[in-house]
């Protein structure tokens, strides 16, 4: 059993992009077509890599593909169980990225394409900032006065 929660905790952004690796361009096609046929995605990025990595106690080095997915959060559990039944690889990485804040254009691609049923984007744009509790040394210093001139005499 992994030490690593398989649910993100603090996961809270409305986007997810789920990242993976390929050995050759056409194994990432067709997994991004078999992501996209079955609603898993709304679309996905191919960039190809020299990647180096460590495996059976050596340094390896091989021309990759890297795949962005782009996803909502209720989709990641099947996109990685899709991507993990179907990937070449003995331990694919297969890695979620939280996005907090999206451009609401693009959120509304998301949920049209994926989630006909979700609510449609808070009122403002649904861009925000959250602000954190900040700890007292990050306060900002009071504000100080200067000594003031002594007349001369």
């Amino acid at each position: 059993m992994s030490p690593y929660p398989l649910d993100p905790v603090r996961a809270v952004g409305p986007m997810r992009i789920v990242l993976t690796t390929y050995p050759a361009r056409a194994a990432a096609l067709t997994a991004v077509d078999g992501a996209l046929a079955r609603g898993l995605v709304a679309c996905a990025q191919l960039v190809a890599i020299d990647a180096r990595y460590r495996w059976n106690g050596r340094v390896e080095t091989a021309d990759e593909v890297l795949v962005l997915f782009k996803t909502v959060p209720k989709r990641v559990g099947a996109l990685f169980t899709f991507l993990s039944e179907n990937h070449p690889y003995a331990v694919p990485e297969i890695a979620e990225v939280d996005v907090p804040r999206v451009a609401p254009a693009y959120l509304r691609y998301l949920a049209e394409t994926l989630d006909a049923d979700s609510p449609p984007p808070p009122l403002g744009g649904g861009i925000t900032r959250r602000a954190a509790p900040r700890g007292r040394a990050a306060r900002a210093p009071g504000r100080t006065r200067a000594r003031r001139p002594r007349p001369s005499r």
